[in-house]
């Protein structure tokens, strides 16, 4: 009878993947929306305990029996089968209408992170694949990528070592959790504030005055929440007011989270250690563009060394400006003085009117002329479709491919602000496309999620430049999302190099900076006029004001998490951030500040930025080498927008990141385009 039974093992699952709870979120082949908070949690349980079946089947397969489709093929069908339950409905708690669903929903995330570390610490799991790839099969290059990812993600979380070290490795994982979720819990529970008298809110709008709180003797309160600090800071005329407040700011979280970082960063060193690493980022940088320590170092300070003097010069006009405009004297910028004398400067000599500029940016006209760009581009359409959605004002669109009619992907459009709404722009995939069981291939739903002016009094939405810059950005990551082709998950959707992740989006970002663009997307909501040359000659001046002492900061965290996360002992990272921080950037932390504390990138729970806040620069450098091609050869150049789907958008991480960049370029990439961007030669 047991031979029976394990002879059908080679052809399904007790727990047939995608039948069961993964079943139970499509409605007419559709994803649905219309769930009760109980069927939420009920789903995710469900589909924990159909992957524990299904896993304990694989597990006990004879390895004389084992082939890929029993094991390699098992495993990647019965996770994918789970984890898009938790994934997706998670994902409601940022935007579903009903909130006890967004309750509900936003206890899944936890659980979902939970449940796949639990997989990863299977040793039967591990030891199943081992006996499989033991017998040297010969597979296809997809196939065989699959097999050593899975191999590779065990092997990651110490299930090749010993059941003594194993153990350890287990419970320094544990220690580590736990202290990122309360750096993280610390952060999100801070709270502290500035109270100002009206004259201290000079040079602010009276829009932002007007929708702060008061105290009860008419006093203002300013909070720590980016709407609140950033204008402020950039705006506020009162010195004395933006240092108080920078000092608040830059003391986050809390004096707690600098012990929780420090804790942190050591569990780290130890974990690698025990998988037999000399530096934690041995151990990060080889699943990653950067392969290695060496190369992310020379990567980081070669930029520095080029981008200093442009930043060096930026600086000295800044102070210029504040010793014209004060009267004094002023040796060094500092924290709280660089964006308001940033500001300063760029109102004073780039006088780029933002209100006069969104007029001409409805967000129609603008969604039309980027489907109309990109659709050119990449030889796909765009269909508006009815399907289920979670609020009346989203829209879906399907992706289609041009020449076949093939449907690539169902796009969701969920721009404006409402109550529970997740606050910033983002984009998600409810679900990847990979290969179902039945050789049909799930079609992939994405969504971009943005807090855009909604229309009102007569006027349509309209669109600040920098939002239309924001919605290109996310658009790259649902084409990247939607046009992966490979047959599984694991080698599609946002399983890319970390490093590799934001090239996507950042590549076209550039065509909202381009006037043949610009033109295509912009038409006035009264007149119907496209946006005149005068304005456009503004905009595209401003694009580099700043960029250099900004992007100085944004080499100085990556440096400076590098560091951190290389020290052979424990480092005191205050001190640590106070020498980098100058060095680098040429501003000195503030006195009494620790802004280390609300580092929350590097203490993430469900993103690998600790060694990774580099990936900014990194994915900014290739997309700017790609997007030289079409400085060269045409912006609208449909050939080579074939080119860029089938070498950079969906081959997933079927092949190395780095090959794939190079078979587009045809050479290895380098960051020449990227220096000439900000104008360095």
């Amino acid at each position: 009878m047991n031979k029976i039974i394990m002879s059908m093992a080679a052809l399904t699952l007790p727990c047939a993947a995608f039948a069961g709870a993964y079943g139970d979120m499509f409605k007419n082949g559709h994803l649905r929306f219309d769930y009760t908070p109980q069927e939420i949690s009920a789903l995710e349980e469900r589909a924990a305990k159909e992957l524990d079946i299904n896993l304990n089947f694989l597990a006990a397969i004879p390895a004389d029996r084992r082939d890929f489709t029993n094991t390699v093929r098992a495993l990647e069908d019965a996770y994918t089968s789970y984890w898009f339950v938790p994934k997706n409905l998670s994902l409601l708690s940022y935007f579903h209408q009903d909130s006890a669903v967004r309750e509900a929903a936003a206890n899944l995330e936890a659980k979902g992170v939970d449940k796949k570390l639990s997989v990863f610490a299977r040793k039967d799991v591990y030891k199943a694949l081992k006996e499989y790839a033991d017998t040297n099969p010969q597979l296809n290059h997809e196939d065989m990528r699959l097999l050593s990812k899975w191999l590779e993600r065990f092997e990651r979380a110490g299930m090749a070592l010993s059941e003594k070290d194993a153990e350890a490795y287990a419970q320094l994982n544990t220690e580590r959790l736990n202290k990122i979720t309360r750096y993280n819990v610390n952060l999100n529970n801070y709270k502290d504030e500035l109270v100002v008298g009206r004259e201290e809110l000079d040079g602010l709008g009276e829009t932002y005055i007007n929708r702060l709180e008061r105290t009860k003797d008419g006093k203002y309160i300013v909070t720590l929440k980016y709407p609140d600090y950033n204008p402020f800071m950039s705006s506020a005329k009162s010195e004395k007011a933006r240092k108080a407040l920078q000092e608040k700011f830059a003391r986050r979280g809390g004096k707690e989270n600098v012990k929780l970082l420090e804790d942190t960063v050591e569990l780290r060193r130890k974990q690698a250690a025990l998988l037999g690493f000399k530096r934690y980022p041995d151990y990060v940088l080889p699943v990653r563009m950067a392969k290695n320590y060496e190369t992310l170092e020379a990567f980081l300070k070669n930029l520095q060394k080029e981008v200093t003097p442009l930043a060096q010069d930026e600086m000295k006009a800044y102070l210029k400006l504040q010793e014209e405009t004060t009267g004094q004297q002023a040796d060094e910028m500092t924290a709280w003085n660089l964006p308001y004398w940033s500001n300063q400067y760029k109102k004073k000599y780039y006088q780029v009117d933002d209100d006069k500029i969104k007029e001409y940016f409805p967000a129609d006209k603008v969604i039309s002329g980027m489907f109309e760009v990109f659709g050119n581009l990449f030889g796909i359409t765009f269909t508006q479709a009815d399907l289920p959605v979670w609020h009346p004002e989203v829209v879906v669109y399907q992706i289609k491919d041009k020449k076949t009619g093939e449907l690539i992907s169902n796009f969701y459009l969920d721009l404006f602000p409402r109550d529970g709404k997740y606050t910033h722009a983002a984009t998600w995939s409810f679900v990847d496309r990979f290969e179902l069981p039945d050789g049909q291939m799930q079609t992939p739903s994405v969504v971009i999620a943005a807090n855009f002016t909604p229309a009102g009094n007569g006027t349509p939405s309209l669109l600040e430049h920098s939002e239309v810059e924001t919605l290109f950005h996310e658009f790259g990551h649902v084409l990247q999302m939607s046009m992966a082709t490979s047959k599984y998950a694991t080698l599609t959707g946002d399983n890319v190099a970390w490093d590799y992740i934001e090239a996507h989006s950042q590549l076209l970002e550039n065509w909202a900076w381009q006037p043949q663009v610009l033109k295509k997307i912009s038409a006035h909501y009264k007149t119907g006029e496209a946006l005149p040359d005068g304005l456009i000659s503004s905009l595209v001046k401003s694009k580099n004001v700043g960029v250099a002492v900004a992007f100085l900061r944004q080499n100085f965290l990556g440096q400076y998490d590098l560091a951190l996360h290389t020290a052979a002992k424990r480092v005191d990272s205050t001190k640590l951030y106070a020498e980098m921080m100058h060095n680098i950037s040429g501003i000195p932390m503030t006195k009494g500040t620790y802004p280390q504390a609300s580092f929350g990138h590097i203490m993430s729970l469900t993103d690998p930025y600790d060694v990774g806040y580099y990936v900014y620069a990194w994915s900014l450098v290739i997309a700017q080498d790609i997007f030289a091609r079409f400085e060269d050869e045409g912006l609208f150049n449909a050939e080579l927008g074939a080119k860029l789907r089938k070498y950079i958008y969906t081959p997933g991480t079927v092949y190395d990141e780095n090959e794939m960049v190079e078979k587009f370029l045809g050479r290895p990439y380098n960051d020449k385009a990227f220096l000439k961007s900000l104008g360095i030669n």
